[in-house]
């Protein structure tokens, strides 16, 4: 495990004068057909046959006049893990800022194309790293003095995913995106009985289940008062859109961003995931007999996006007390599951790389991984802030991290994940370091 504590400001608060603050966007939305990212090709096996809504690469950049840090959030569900890095070191070279303090992110979006192997031939694949180091420099270009301001608001789109079941026998697969018997590449004339059995998890609504019902919220605005900018952060899988979607899609918070922006003149938007590993929205094609809904995807967005205008309309934005960037990374040492140990004896931990911000009253917690919502919930609690952002997806992509309970109740994440059951305990106590080292 290795540990970095980063202070841009040697004497204090003598130093550093004011917060500048830039922000920008770029649309990236094809103009030619690619294959989608998100789902089993067993379903979704043709490419994208045109465009519900725009997607966008968006950037915040904030500078305390000695260092910049940069939050950079794609309109798609991931990264191959691999090229991370890759772009991080583009966006250095071609910005000057420090490679630890760009905090390249995707919201994982199921609706939108994939940058992989199937798509490498694109014109759209052939900009995208363009397009990601142009938006941070037009944010560095719009970096002005700004006043900030936090406010926390209520959401119910999300829903808890782990779906315990009845005894029942059926023709539905647990998972209609992946593995239906009625589309895709196992469809058959001939479906085969299934037995579920009570108590089973398997994907789909779990109403009763809980979730992190909180958005945070992030206003920044001119010295003028006028508004700017605002960086919304709440836990909910971008899967409104099922695998039988094959429309471009901003998912529910491209949606959600688009209210906010209509409704609040001037303002740009970007979006951060939580920790929303076992958080799908209420509502998802494919799941319990729901087909997709563009229109349902839509409203969801708008319901949040509802809210976020609301908590934006009480927040007080001011000079902050303290405006230097405090950054601490870490690469948290975790163990291989089980079964992956067996398979290779020589290769038994994986390094979480995890990176921690704090800017007067708000703390960043970012890191390359499907939390289960009540790990970020208790990481929130361990920030000792006011406005903590827990921010998945970030700087890498390692899968799914459950909790140790959710292993012994079994289902889709705990079988996917290549950590070990108690990874949820090693991985908070390497959060609490990380975290000490901002105060």
């Amino acid at each position: 495990m290795t540990f970095m504590v980063i202070v841009f400001s040697m004497n204090g608060f003598s130093q550093v004068s004011s917060l500048k603050a830039g922000i920008a966007k770029t649309d990236i939305t094809p103009s030619e057909r690619l294959f989608m990212g998100g789902y089993d090709s067993s379903c979704r096996s043709e490419p994208s046959d045109g465009t519900d809504s725009k997607i966008y690469v968006r950037a915040l950049v904030f500078d305390d006049n000695t260092s910049k840090v940069a939050f950079v959030e794609i309109d798609i569900v991931s990264y191959p893990n691999e090229e991370y890095a890759a772009i991080r070191k583009l966006i250095s070279s071609e910005t000057g800022i420090a490679f630890d303090n760009i905090m390249l992110g995707c919201v994982h979006n199921h609706a939108a194309p994939y940058p992989d192997s199937q798509n490498k031939d694109s014109k759209w694949s052939a900009q995208l790293k363009g397009n990601i180091v142009l938006t941070v420099k037009n944010a560095i270009k719009d970096l002005e003095p700004v006043k900030i301001g936090g406010g926390k608001g209520v959401s119910t789109v999300a829903m808890n995913r782990r779906k315990k079941l009845e005894d029942i026998t059926s023709v539905i697969t647990f998972d209609e995106n992946n593995s239906s018997q009625s589309y895709g590449k196992y469809k058959t004339d001939k479906p085969v009985m299934i037995r579920e059995m009570e108590g089973v998890c398997r994907l789909g609504a779990n109403p009763s289940g809980p979730i992190d019902n909180e958005v945070g919220v992030l206003r920044i605005d001119k010295m003028s008062g006028e508004p700017k900018a605002v960086f919304v952060n709440y836990a909910c899988h971008g899967t409104s859109l099922g695998g039988r979607n094959n429309k471009i899609s901003g998912e529910w918070n491209g949606h959600m961003l688009e209210y906010i922006e209509k409704n609040v003149p001037g303002i740009i938007s970007i979006f951060a995931q939580g920790a929303a590993g076992d958080i799908n929205p209420r509502y998802i094609g494919g799941l319990d007999g729901n087909k997709d809904d563009l229109q349902k995807t839509a409203e969801l967005g708008y319901e949040i996006g509802k809210e976020v205008v609301r908590v934006l309309s009480g927040i007080k934005t001011e000079i902050p007390v303290n405006p230097q960037i405090r950054l601490s990374k870490e690469n948290i040492t975790c163990p291989r599951r089980y079964g992956e140990v067996m398979r290779d004896f020589r290769n038994t931990t994986i390094d979480v790389p995890t990176t921690a911000v704090k800017i007067d009253n708000f703390t960043w917690v970012m890191y390359p991984l499907e939390l289960f919502h009540e790990i970020g919930k208790t990481i929130k609690v361990n920030t000792h802030s006011p406005f903590p952002f827990i921010v998945g997806y970030c700087n890498g992509s390692m899968g799914y991290l459950p909790t140790q309970q959710s292993h012994s109740e079994g289902g889709y994440e705990p079988n996917a994940t290549h950590f070990d059951p108690v990874t949820e305990k090693i991985f908070l106590k390497g959060v609490e370091k990380l975290l000490a080292g901002l105060y």
